[in-house]
C-alpha cells in the first residue's frame, strides 16, 4: 500500500507498507522475498502519477528505520541520473537543514525531498 499524507500546504509524506487488516500501513515489515527494487519501482510509479496530479507538492520520505533511510539514499545514489532527469532530490541533514542532494558527496541523510521538475 501506498499513502500521501499531507504535512503542510505542498509537503506531503509518502508512506508505504504492507497493508494490515485494519486500514493501516505496517511500514516496518521485512518479507525478504527478493522484490525490493520491483517494490520500489512501483513505489515511484505512484509517485509520478501523484506528481502529475499535484504539481506543486513536495514529497518527503525517510525510511521506518535508519537502515531503511540508508538503503534508500543508496539507490538514490544508484539510480540519480534517472530521477534526477524528472525531480529535483534535496537530503536532510541531521541538523534539520535541507540541502540539494549530491550523489557524489558521502553524507548521512535523514530524510529526502523531490519535487517534480516543471
Amino acid at each position: 500500500m501506498v499513502d500521501f499524507v499531507q504535512l503542510a500546504d505542498s509537503t506531503f509524506n509518502l508512506c508505504f507498507g504492507d497493508l494490515l487488516p485494519d486500514g493501516t500501513i505496517d511500514d516496518t515489515v521485512n518479507s525478504n522475498n527478493g522484490d525490493i527494487v520491483k517494490v520500489l519501482a512501483t513505489v515511484v510509479d505512484i509517485l509520478r502519477a501523484f506528481c502529475l496530479q499535484h504539481h506543486a507538492v513536495q514529497i518527503y520520505f525517510e525510511g521506518s528505520t535508519e537502515l531503511r533511510t540508508i538503503l534508500y539514499a543508496r539507490i538514490l545514489k544508484t539510480y540519480y541520473t534517472d530521477i534526477a532527469m524528472e525531480f529535483a532530490i534535496a537530503g536532510l541533514t541531521e541538523e534539520g537543514e535541507v540541502i540539494t542532494y549530491d550523489p557524489l558527496i558521502d553524507r548521512k541523510y535523514f530524510g529526502f525531498l523531490v519535487k517534480r521538475k516543471a
